[in-house]
């Protein structure tokens, strides 16, 4: 799985079409079966998700997730723990994911890549 994140309007959807995913391809909805997921911050509205949505979320080739976690604090209480559900559920998609790519002005940069085996291994 590749988690893609960054800032809004930071490119994501861009560099997941680089990926050669087409739109019809991505979807905002946990429980379609499209290979890509975006907006996963407005699936963390709601809190943290079931058990069996995040297996959904796991299982799907790209996240996509816009960075909500930098800058001012919000004063409301329920903000504040979408915001710490939106980077909680990051960092453990992140441990899982083969690669993370931040999305800066449209450049993207590798945080991590693992090796891919090859079909031999």
């Amino acid at each position: 799985m590749i988690l893609v994140v960054g800032g809004v309007a930071s490119g994501k959807r861009t560099y997941v079409r680089s990926l050669g995913y087409t739109d019809e391809q991505m979807s905002t909805d946990v429980r379609s079966s499209s290979p890509v997921l975006l907006r996963l911050e407005d699936v963390l509205q709601t809190g943290v998700p079931s058990d069996e949505d995040l297996a959904r979320i796991c299982a799907k080739d790209v996240i996509a997730c816009a960075e909500v976690g930098m800058g001012v604090v919000p004063m409301d209480p329920t903000e504040r723990a979408w915001r710490e559900a939106v980077g909680r559920t990051c960092a453990m998609l992140a441990t899982r994911a083969t690669k993370v790519v931040r999305m800066v002005c449209g450049i993207p940069v590798v945080i991590k890549e693992e090796p891919q085996c090859p079909a031999s291994c």
